[in-house]
């Protein structure tokens, strides 16, 4: 075992230089996969750990206190499908908050923060800091202080309808079910004291009926027998708050949470992988050039009695060496960025997630690496079994051992350095295949980074039709008794009004599911196109599902399914299949026709608003509340909740697309500097005896250089392809569990096309300064050495 390691060290030593460059690359690559990992597998588990350590309950249901009556009281009492249950009676209010030096409209939940502490079910923590409280105290969502700019003893204003509540920031918390501005309500806590005062303030309007449950079986029918009871709204963003019931489920609260994590994991692992691989063909390719360099080595250590065996593992123990200190180290680094990974999963989840030295996934990173990387060597180098120590001392020179002269110099057209590269692509072919195959890996990863670069940071329309809402610059929801048909037909003629439509949501039920459905009178005046197979209802028998949806109820275009609202039930023909994420794909679309067969009484009351471009959406919302206040329930900026919800997942994704550029850019770097050090070294009697002959420098670092560029350019060209038609197919994988059936995000080819040039130029500027090592060194000791 000796002779093996002082073999692989004094390789090691002899190729100071690559080892430095391998080595980088599995840095690389087992920092990637372990962060990939980590995140795969350990951000959801500590979802899991929250969930158990504040004995979060399976759904929650709230409505206003008034409506909590004994009839809802005796029904979830004696419903058989309740385990158990735990009331609670926080206040909640409709309000505008600064968010990141925005104004932010959410439905906040007030909670005493005292009687909070001796709940059973669902309870709540601190994040990091906490201080003694004082008057107008108030503990906020860790999301406030990540993002929202807020840190303790700041001010913290909430703007109501008719007043406002002044608070003094005392800690940040964090909880389950409210501390995400994915999942509604946004849960905040005050001491006994100032809940008291705030409840004096704001009056027995604002008081709720809190009722976290856990169920034998997950549905949704509770929730469907008490707004049928006390005939609710389920939409608190576009309501009256005090006319609401809402309800969230665990598993929702789940992946709205954890959904962002999922998909920049894939991506991580993916891009792991595509490194992975390219150490691994690196590998192969040093191997074999090593068998060649070393022939007359190989011989004389047969001929002093060490086996093709030693000699073989001895190559094997020298990669893996070099792949073990590498990964190891990258493995440690990994667990650097995992705080970074958490104040960015943290924006979008609300979750501060803490990852500690997890061996068992660390040594699953390391194991996998090194078995591959040890598998490839020692089937790279069985070519040494056939060496018989005569063969290897001459060189591996055996009879006839002769190869075609191509391009012979004194018949081949165009200059001389260009036809020596040319002759030296042909009679390097493997090397060729190499480069072009790990030139079409990266070129894939930098096309894939470009989409997600300029899909979240120069051309966001596509991002921000993720979630499948209708893009309209301002939403409107009429009260029951205003004056609809009027007030419509005076916004249509506003000078900065393009467009008015109603575009309304309930709730219904689709074979056992409780979902939600878009109605609209005409689908043709939508401008937000989700459906990716079949066409929007025309008809009232006709419904469009999310993809999402259909796949749960096993449906398909064609097929009927049965709607039903309260005791009326309707068949109706699926017509296409819808793709967002809002729901999470439990959604569908009916026209207004289709509904009032539902429920003959349907008043449309939702107004999407159409703004000419350039105006200003936020000063429209303001002249409507100023003209129509009265006849308003709500009145919403679009462009702002728009730019404010995505800006989350924009910031995450356009972070990880400039990660793998950078990543990207330094993987050809190597490898080029690899092969291309393999090259010189290789060559070096060649290359003296044409600079004997009177080649220059120049002449020299252009010949060589020119013979790597055609397979990086058929590389780049071939990865720019498939990432060009294969980008939206990977993103769709990614986000399905989202409800992204389909993506489509814009992959521009003159971006692409751009970029490659750059990789292209890149590749002949890194060959150009990486050869000019040639100058130092004399005709005689090219010759000699």
């Amino acid at each position: 075992m000796k002779k093996l390691f002082m073999l692989a060290f004094a390789n090691i030593r002899k190729t100071k230089g690559h080892t430095v460059s391998l080595f980088i690359m599995f840095f690389i690559a087992a920092l990637l996969l372990n962060a990939g990992l980590l995140i795969t597998f350990n951000f959801g588990s500590y979802f899991d750990n929250i969930v158990k350590d504040l004995n979060t309950s399976d759904i929650y249901y709230v409505m206003p206190d008034h409506y909590y009556n004994d009839e809802v009281e005796d029904y979830l009492d004696h419903n058989d499908n309740i385990i158990e249950m735990q009331k609670v009676d926080p206040m909640w209010v409709n309000a505008e908050v600064v968010f990141n030096d925005n104004m932010w409209k959410r439905v906040f939940l007030l909670n005493d923060a005292d009687k909070a502490k001796t709940r059973t079910m669902t309870k709540w923590k601190f994040v990091g800091e906490h201080l003694p409280v004082e008057d107008m105290s108030i503990y906020l969502p860790y999301i406030f202080q990540l993002s929202g700019g807020y840190e303790l003893n700041d001010k913290f204003e909430m703007i109501l309808h008719d007043s406002k509540l002044e608070f003094t920031i005392k800690g940040f918390t964090e909880d389950v079910f409210f501390s995400s501005p994915e999942t509604g309500f946004m849960g905040v806590y005050l001491p006994y004291e100032t809940y008291e005062k705030v409840a004096v303030q704001l009056g027995e309007q604002h008081q709720a009926a809190l009722v976290f449950a856990n169920l034998n079986t997950m549905n949704k029918d509770i929730e469907k027998d008490i707004r049928d009871m006390l005939k609710l709204e389920s939409t608190p963003t576009t309501t009256d708050i005090t006319s609401t019931f809402f309800s969230l489920d665990r598993p929702l609260v789940e992946m709205a949470r954890t959904m962002m994590a999922v998909i920049v994991s894939i991506m991580i692992v993916a891009f792991a992988a595509i490194i992975v691989v390219v150490c691994l063909i690196v590998v192969r390719f040093r191997i074999v050039n090593s068998i060649e360099e070393d022939m007359t080595k190989i011989g004389s250590l047969k001929a002093i009695g060490y086996t093709s065996r030693q000699i073989i593992l001895s190559i094997v123990l020298q990669f893996t060496l070099i792949a073990l200190f590498g990964s190891i180290i990258g493995i440690a680094m990994s667990y650097s960025t995992t705080p970074m990974l958490s104040d960015i999963f943290a924006q979008q989840s609300g979750l501060k997630w803490v990852q500690g030295f997890d061996g068992t996934i660390s040594g699953i990173a390391l194991v996998i690496i090194l078995l591959i990387v040890g598998l490839v060597a020692f089937i790279s180098s069985r070519r040494i079994k056939k060496l018989s120590p005569i063969v290897a001392l001459r060189g591996g020179i055996v009879t006839h051992s002769f190869r075609k002269n191509h391009m012979p110099l004194n018949t081949a057209k165009g200059s001389l350095p260009f036809v020596l590269a040319v002759k030296s692509i042909i009679q390097n072919k493997k090397q060729s295949i190499m480069i072009a195959i790990i030139m079409i890996a990266v070129s894939f990863a930098q096309t894939f980074a470009v989409g997600m670069f300029y899909n979240t940071t120069v051309d966001t329309t596509t991002f921000l039709e993720t979630p499948g809402i209708e893009l309209s610059n301002a939403v409107a929801v009429f009260k029951p008794e205003a004056d609809r048909e009027t007030i419509m037909e005076e916004l249509k003629i506003m000078e900065e009004v393009r467009k008015v439509q109603y575009i309304d949501e309930v709730f219904v039920n689709v074979d056992g599911n409780e979902i939600s459905v878009y109605v609209m009178e005409d689908y043709s005046n939508k401008e937000t196109d989700t459906v990716y197979e079949g066409r929007y209802p025309i008809h009232d028998n006709e419904i469009v599902l999310a993809g999402h949806l259909a796949e749960i109820i096993g449906k398909k275009v064609g097929d009927n399914v049965i709607v039903s609202m309260g005791e009326t039930k309707e068949e109706f023909i699926v017509t296409g299949l819808s793709q967002g994420a809002y729901m999470s794909g439990m959604n569908s679309s009916v026209t207004y026709e289709g509904i009032m067969k539902l429920t003959p009484g349907f008043q449309q009351s939702t107004l999407n608003i159409y703004l000419d471009k350039g105006r200003d959406a936020g000063v429209f919302v303001e002249k409507l509340k100023h003209l129509y206040g009265e006849s308003f329930l709500l009145t919403l900026d679009m462009d702002q909740n728009m730019e404010q919800g995505a800006g989350m997942y924009i910031s995450i994704v356009s972070k990880v697309g400039i990660t793998i550029l950078v990543v990207t850019i330094a993987v050809v770097i190597l490898v080029l500097y690899f092969v291309i050090n393999s090259s010189v070294v290789r060559k070096k009697r060649e290359l003296g005896i044409q600079k004997a002959v009177g080649f220059t420098t120049f002449q020299l670092m252009n010949q060589l250089s020119l013979g790597f560029l055609p397979p990086v350019i058929v590389g780049v060209c071939i990865g720019s392809v498939i990432g060009v038609t294969q980008t939206n197919a990977l993103m769709s994988i990614a986000q399905r569990g989202m409800g992204i059936m389909k993506s489509n995000f814009i992959i521009t080819p003159m971006a692409i096309t751009l970029f490659g040039a750059g990789i292209i130029i890149l590749a002949y500027v890194c060959s150009m300064l990486i050869t000019y090592r040639v100058r130092k060194i004399s005709a005689y000791a090219l010759v000699t050495e």
